[in-house]
C-alpha cells in the first residue's frame, strides 16, 4: 500500500483521529476483558501493537475497498477505472497487403486499489489473440480540469504463431467518467505509435482475449 493517491493533508489529519479513536476503543475493549485474566494478560503485552493494528486495519480496508464510496472522499477521490474495457487499436505500421493503417481489437482488463493500478492489454484481429502487454508502472493523474489521465509503460508479449518481437512501450489514455471510456496514444520501441480507444465493457475479468481458450 502507498499513499501516492491520497490527499496528503486530509491523509494526515486522519490517521490523528484514527489512532484517537482506536486508542478509545481499545481501552473499552480492555475494560470488557478485564473479567478474562487470560485475555487481559495478552492484551497488557500486546496493547500498543492492537492499536496499530486496528489502525493498519482500518486504512487496508479503505484502500482496497471503501475508497470507492463517498464517505473516503475527504481523504481520497480517484474515478473507479475497473473493469474489462473493449475497443480498437489503430496502429501506425502500415499493412501491405492493404496498404492502410492496421486496426486491432483491444481489450484492457483494469484492477485497482487506492494505491495501485495494473492494466492488462490484449491485442486481436479476426477473433484471435496476437499479442498481450502488462503494465510496470501506471499513473493516474488528474488534470487541470478536474479529468484524469492514465499513463502507463508496459511490456508487451507476442503471439509466436503470429509476431516474433516482444518489446516495450508507453501509454497515456484519457478517461471519460460519463461514457467510462478511454481514449489516448501509445508508442513502442519498435517506433510504432497508434491510438487506443476502448469502452466499459463489464466487472468481469477473464484474463485473456475473449472466451476461447
Amino acid at each position: 500500500m502507498n499513499f501516492k493517491n491520497y490527499k496528503t493533508k486530509w491523509l494526515i489529519s486522519f490517521i490523528a483521529v484514527l489512532a484517537i479513536v482506536c486508542n478509545i476503543l481499545y481501552i473499552y475493549f480492555d475494560k470488557f476483558i478485564t473479567g478474562y485474566p487470560k485475555f487481559k494478560e495478552i492484551s497488557n503485552y500486546i496493547g500498543f501493537t492492537s492499536i496499530l493494528g486496528l489502525m493498519i486495519l482500518v486504512l487496508n480496508f479503505i484502500d482496497k475497498y471503501w475508497w470507492k464510496y463517498f464517505f473516503t472522499n475527504i481523504i481520497i477521490s480517484i474515478p473507479d477505472i475497473n473493469g474489462r474495457f473493449e475497443g480498437t487499436m489503430t496502429s501506425s505500421y502500415i499493412d501491405p497487403v492493404t496498404n492502410q493503417k492496421i486496426i486491432l481489437d483491444c481489450v484492457m482488463e483494469i484492477t485497482q486499489t487506492a494505491s495501485n493500478i495494473h492494466v492488462h492489454t490484449y491485442i486481436g484481429r479476426k477473433g484471435n489473440q496476437t499479442s498481450s502487454s502488462e503494465t510496470i508502472c501506471e499513473v493516474l493523474k488528474k488534470k487541470p480540469n478536474n479529468f484524469y489521465t492514465l499513463f502507463y509503460n508496459y511490456g508487451n508479449i507476442s503471439n509466436l504463431n503470429v509476431e516474433f518481437n516482444d518489446h516495450k512501450g508507453t501509454a497515456y489514455l484519457d478517461y471519460f467518467p460519463d461514457v467510462r471510456s478511454f481514449k489516448g496514444n501509445y508508442f513502442n520501441e519498435r517506433l510504432n505509435k497508434g491510438v487506443i480507444e476502448v469502452k466499459f465493457k463489464s466487472n468481469k475479468l477473464i484474463g485473456r482475449f475473449n472466451e476461447i481458450l
